[in-house]
This record gives C-alpha cells, sequence and structure tokens, in this order.
C-alpha cells in the first residue's frame, strides 16, 4: 500500500520542491522522544467523509510531510473518530500496538484489529474513492480543453489532463479549431503527432513528383483518429486557409501497420470499409510507433472482455435560418418533407444554389444510411461502406465527403452545421462496428 507522510514526529531534514519542483532540504528538524512513527495517509482512499484515511506508519528514522511510502498494513487501531491503519516501510521494525496507540493519541475505548480487516479497511477505501472520483470527472465545458494559466509541468499536479492535452496549446490554432468543431465535449485527447510545414522543397524535386508540403496533424482520441491537414499549400504570406479533415471511428480499426519507405514513415489503418495511409518523416517513427501502440489497444482482439461503446443518437433538428439566408427557405423544406417521408432523419444538412451549383441538394443522415437529395432525385450509400468522413473547414468553402459519389459542398458560413452532421455520423458509423 502506498502512504503519502502527512506529518513527520521525528527529528530529520524539512524538504521543500525549488522552482523545477526537485525536492531540496531547507533545514534540520528537531524533535524529543520519538516513538518510531510518521503520522501518514492511504493514497487514494476514502474514510467515507471525504477524507483520506489515516496510517500510523513505523520506520527506522522519521521521514518529511509529503514523502511516499510502500508500507505493509500490520493492523490498526479502531476508535470513535474511525480507523487509523498501522503499517511499516519494508524490512523496517515490526510496530508494537501499544506504541502506536499512544502515536496516535488514542482513548482507552480503542479496539486493536489484525492485519487481514486492515487490508480489508484499505480495499474498501480505494473502492470508495473510485466511486467518488467517477462522479467528479470533467463533465462541464470541453473535457479535453487544458489551456489556462499554467505551464504544462505545473498543471499537471493539479487537473486531470493527459499530456496530449496540455500540449495542445502548442499547436497552431487553425489545427485547434478543427479539434474544437470535431470533438464531444466529454471525448479525451490521448496522443498527437505534428507533421511540420517543408519550406525548402528544391526545384528538381518539385517537378520530378507531387510535393505535399502542407503542415498536417495526426490526433488520436478516446473515440475517433483524426488526420487534420491545410487546407491549402502555404503560399509567401502562410494565410491561414483553414484545414481538411479526415476522420475514423476507433470502433471501425481491425488492423493498424507502420512501415518505412525512403524518407518517411507511413501509418496504415485497416477498417472493414477499407484502408487509410498516413504518411509522415522518417524523423517521426518514434512518435508514430507510440501512435501505432495506442491505436492496437482499441483493435476488438486486444481489448479483451471489455464493454463496447455504444452511442446515443440524438436527432439535430434543422434550422431553417440557413436556408433562409439564401432566400431557399421553401426548397429547404420539400427536400427535408421529402426525406421524413422516407423514415426517420437524423441530420438533414442543407446546400443551396448558387454561382457554381445549379440545383440546390441537401445531405441526409439515417441511422444506418446516407443519403444525397436534389431536385433531380436521390442517391444513398450505407454508413457499413464508409471508410473515412472528409471535411473541409475553410473560410473559402465547406465541403463534406464520406466516399465516392457521396458529399456535398456548401457555403462557408454553414461549416457549423457540416461538422455537426459529421460528430452525430461518426457516431452512427461506431455503433455499426
Amino acid at each position: 500500500m502506498t502512504v503519502e507522510v502527512e506529518q513527520a514526529l521525528g527529528p530529520g531534514i524539512e524538504f521543500e520542491r525549488d522552482r523545477w519542483l526537485a525536492l531540496v532540504g531547507r533545514r534540520a528538524r528537531a524533535g524529543g522522544a520519538w516513538l518510531g512513527f510518521d503520522r501518514a495517509a492511504l493514497v487514494d482512499s476514502d474514510d467515507g467523509f471525504g477524507r483520506r484515511v489515516p496510517v500510523l506508519v513505523a520506520l527506522p528514522a522519521s521521514t518529511f510531510a509529503g514523502a511516499r511510502i510502500e508500507a505493509e498494513l500490520t493492523g490498526g487501531w479502531s476508535s470513535g473518530a474511525g480507523p487509523i491503519l498501522v503499517g511499516r516501510v519494508s524490512g523496517g521494525p515490526t510496530p508494537i500496538p501499544g506504541l502506536a496507540r499512544v502515536a496516535g493519541r488514542l482513548d482507552e475505548d480503542a479496539r486493536w484489529f489484525d492485519n487481514g480487516a486492515a487490508e480489508l479497511e484499505a480495499l474498501r477505501a480505494h473502492q470508495r474513492y473510485r466511486e467518488r472520483e467517477s462522479h467528479a470527472r470533467i463533465s462541464g465545458g470541453r473535457a479535453w480543453h487544458a489551456f489556462g494559466a499554467l505551464p504544462p509541468e505545473v498543471a499537471r499536479f493539479a487537473t486531470p489532463h493527459s499530456s496530449a492535452e496540455y500540449s495542445l496549446a502548442r499547436l497552431p490554432p487553425r489545427f485547434v479549431r478543427g479539434l474544437e468543431g470535431l470533438l464531444d465535449d466529454d471525448e479525451r485527447v490521448l496522443y498527437w503527432v505534428e507533421r511540420p510545414m517543408l519550406t525548402n522543397v528544391g526545384l528538381v524535386r518539385q517537378l520530378r513528383q507531387r510535393v505535399d508540403r502542407r503542415a498536417a496533424l495526426l490526433a488520436l482520441t478516446d473515440r475517433q483518429l483524426l488526420w487534420i491537414v491545410d487546407h491549402a499549400q502555404p503560399d509567401r504570406y502562410l494565410s491561414d486557409w483553414g484545414v481538411d479533415v479526415e476522420l475514423v471511428p476507433i470502433e471501425r480499426v481491425r488492423a493498424v501497420g507502420c512501415a518505412e519507405r525512403r524518407a518517411t514513415v507511413e501509418l496504415t489503418i485497416t477498417t472493414a470499409a477499407g484502408v487509410r495511409r498516413h504518411v509522415l518523416p522518417s524523423e517521426l517513427r518514434e512518435e508514430v510507433g507510440v501512435m501505432r501502440g495506442l491505436i492496437e489497444r482499441f483493435i476488438p482482439n486486444n481489448a479483451g472482455s471489455l464493454p463496447r461503446r455504444r452511442y446515443e443518437l440524438k436527432a439535430v433538428a434543422f434550422e431553417a435560418e440557413s436556408a433562409a439566408r439564401f432566400g431557399q427557405e421553401t426548397e429547404a423544406h420539400k427536400l427535408l418533407d421529402r426525406a421524413l417521408a422516407q423514415g426517420e432523419v437524423l441530420a438533414f444538412l442543407f446546400s443551396p444554389n448558387r454561382p457554381g451549383q445549379r440545383f440546390a441538394s441537401a445531405l441526409i443522415l439515417r441511422p444506418d444510411s446516407l443519403e444525397l437529395a436534389s431536385a433531380n432525385g436521390t442517391s444513398s450509400l450505407t454508413l457499413a461502406e464508409v471508410p473515412a468522413v472528409s471535411l473541409t473547414l475553410s473560410p473559402l468553402v465547406g465541403r463534406l465527403a464520406f466516399g465516392p459519389g457521396m458529399g456535398l459542398s456548401y457555403p462557408a458560413p454553414l461549416i457549423n452545421r457540416g461538422a455537426e452532421l459529421v460528430r452525430l455520423a461518426r457516431k452512427a458509423i461506431a455503433n455499426l462496428a
């Protein structure tokens, strides 16, 4: 059992943390008669009232407040204030119950219990702690959003975020905006790898082969794998033209591979509907290897008997205001009514006619299929056939694609509507896995 010293009762050195969080001995601590115990508390425990369970730990020498010790429980005292466990450091002296009573300042009504009862009390305390923490999980706002005033090396001791989430602040804003549009509020970012923009590409190389100079981000969450790439090649002004995103629900992954090819390393994701490949520079091979290992944990054969997540599919109401902006509210309602007559509609994205698009159209999401409808007719695609979901988040244009022949372009002001449909479509696709 791990215990943390709260009060060192004997003589020793007082330690504090410096600005780099390293332990530094600051001063000597005088002490009188020492009974061989420091007061501690069982780490990650709850006594039933939100407090850690107290432990008297026997030591050959007094430590300092904050020291963590692996202790063997030898028994404990039961009193009106609750149990006080007694333990020792491995190889240390066996604590004498009578001295523990004195060190704990227990009254005559306290009763001693053996190490078996102490182990059981510790187990229950850990269970109460986990139950309490499960109710205290992040649920307000974005759980993955770790941005704040504290630097990551300090904030990680105070808030429950992953290293990847703390590091999001280092990413270009356009990548973070892409994540904000596509992550659920309670989703968690597990790992990401950034591909830097190529700024020095020789003319001969550009002529011989098509070189993708755009910056990119490969991000893994507990629900999806996202490949986020700059929408346009960088220009001389390094303008922010938004990003293109391709995502795969993590439940759909059946295999993952990694191979080096010349100066690149390629991550291969196999799903029931096809294969996706993401290419990064070879100097990122170690990071790609970590990504591969994390993805492998989600493959059904590796997940063991863990229960599979099932998403609740809540229909998104159509907001006619987006069609009214283009004076085509009537056309939108005609397409929607026709879709509703065919069955359940989870989401409806309207694309008005405009220069470059002669007819109004709409993308319709159903629990197990997608439909592209216009005045000329309707085409459909089952969700099981979707290899990946592609989305453009750019001030120039909005675009959605779910596979060959199933895509929709829409004006940039409707980007949020497209992202909303994608989040729901990802859940519906994941439920089919």
